[in-house]
């Protein structure tokens, strides 16, 4: 996952179809085939001191989510 996003709060806006997992794939771990979920931030809500608030679009693998609080 990306440190930017890592810890923040944002919407989860569609969902892709499985694709190999590259953490495990990589290191020829065998893992199941997991969603990608588009998750839309403020880009305030990942960069506070940002001129402008805009929407980030970021494709997150399943097991990377976490529910909201």
């Amino acid at each position: 996952m990306p440190g930017y996003i890592r810890g923040k709060v944002g919407v989860v806006a569609s969902v892709s179809p499985v694709y190999p997992f590259p953490d495990a794939h990589a290191h020829g771990i065998p893992a199941e085939d997991e969603p990608t979920y588009d998750v839309r931030f403020h880009s305030r809500e990942l960069w506070p001191d940002a001129a402008e608030d805009a929407l980030v679009h970021v494709g997150v693998f399943e097991s990377y989510l976490e529910p909201a609080e």
